[in-house]
């Protein structure tokens, strides 16, 4: 039976706007019939991706880019044991689709586009005439596994990786295309026998062209919502100019909003574990890094102007046979008031309560409760976060 643990935390952010909609306004969700404020998954595991708390748990984070020969470049300055062609080379073979008639690349140019003020005061792209190589999509990379996939390639099948590194000529025949085509497919399989780092294998990689670079994501990661109703409010600001006589440089508008937000994510362990080649018992020590990253780390935007640095107050940790979301203890939402956050804990506490009584679950809980509120004979609770492990 499947093993999963459940991420539950409610953490208390002041006026602040972590995460904005393409328009610059504060992301928003309706639930429940109302109107909540909303921190996107993408935007939570990036900034968990960034941390200073997440590269301490992982022994390498993958690069994301669309910048072809950037990423090489990349590559080139930490792999010694490769010449930057033979890496380039590499590169440009894991973006060949084998299973097409062409071998269709993942790679195009594109024309550099860059940004140009109009009188007026409004920002528009403007072509240079120059091109570079990007990937169609956003792709994660990894230094350590195209290191080891290029010396497993070079030390057990030499033939295949030097005809991988030497490439088809300038003007290929059809023979010159089939022979390339089946060292190309050889090439994609070994890296079936190289781990994916842990980034890669908690979010997952989707690669079109390189069916064996899949990764199935073992984390999954909702969307933060208040557990009340939002009142998204308006900062005018000024920028005022010290030289002038009276007046400001600049006047502007900022929405924002503050509120107590639900953050909910589940890893599968097995698949986890299955993943990056560990047993189960060997994740424990990740899965803790990842529930310390959902109670501490905050996302960067317009931090420099609302400072919003706020831990978690409730944090637990849920070993389940299947995800559970408390979300629904929020449905209806709770009042805001000065006890929000101490009700929002009863809330979610009494909702997992009924779940587990109701469908009869099994389950095991760990609570780490700041404001010692919670009280509940289903959960058990700690005085550290380092202890919601199991």
């Amino acid at each position: 039976m499947t093993t999963f643990i459940n991420i539950h935390a409610l953490i208390s952010h002041p006026s602040s706007m972590m995460n904005r909609d393409d328009s610059g306004l504060q992301k928003t969700a309706v639930f429940g019939g109302t109107t909540r404020s909303r921190i996107s998954s993408q935007c939570l595991k990036r900034a968990i991706r960034q941390s200073d708390l997440y590269k301490e748990n992982v022994e390498e984070v993958s690069v994301r880019t669309r910048l072809v020969d950037e990423l090489i470049e990349k590559l080139a300055t930490k792999i010694s044991d490769f010449y930057p062609e033979d890496i380039k080379s590499v590169v440009e073979a894991l973006s060949m689709n084998p299973k097409t008639e062409g071998l269709e690349s993942n790679i195009k140019t594109e024309e550099i586009e860059v940004d140009e003020i109009n009188e007026d005061g409004t920002k528009v792209k403007v072509k240079t005439g120059e091109v570079k190589r990007v990937f169609k999509t956003v792709q994660p990379f990894s230094t350590g596994e195209i290191r080891e996939l290029m010396l497993v390639a070079k030390n057990s099948f030499p033939e295949v990786f030097n005809e991988i590194l030497a490439g088809l000529p300038e003007k290929p025949k059809k023979s010159d295309k089939t022979k390339f085509k089946k060292s190309l497919v050889a090439f994609h399989e070994l890296i079936n026998s190289v781990i994916p780092v842990l980034d890669v294998a908690l979010s997952g990689r989707m690669d079109t062209s390189c069916y064996n670079r899949n990764t199935e994501a073992s984390m999954s990661v909702a969307h933060s919502l208040t557990t009340h109703s939002a009142d998204i409010e308006v900062d005018w600001f000024t920028a005022c100019d010290d030289l002038a006589e009276q007046g400001s440089g600049h006047i502007g508008t900022n929405e924002f909003s503050s509120g107590v937000f639900y953050r909910y994510a589940s890893i599968d362990i097995d698949l986890l574990a299955n993943s990056i080649n560990k047993s189960i018992s060997e994740t424990t020590g990740i899965v803790l890094g990842v529930v310390k990253c959902f109670a501490q780390v905050t996302p960067s935007a317009k931090q420099k102007t609302f400072a919003a640095y706020n831990f978690a107050e409730f944090v637990m940790a849920e070993k389940s046979t299947q995800p559970i979301s408390l979300v629904n203890a929020f449905r209806n939402p709770i009042p805001n008031t000065g006890k929000v956050m101490e009700e929002s804990i009863k809330s979610l506490v009494s909702h997992y309560e009924k779940l587990v009584d109701g469908y009869e679950l099994q389950s095991q809980a760990k609570a780490f409760d700041l404001t010692q509120t919670a009280v509940s004979d289903k959960i058990t609770f700690v005085n550290k976060v380092s202890e919601l492990t199991f």
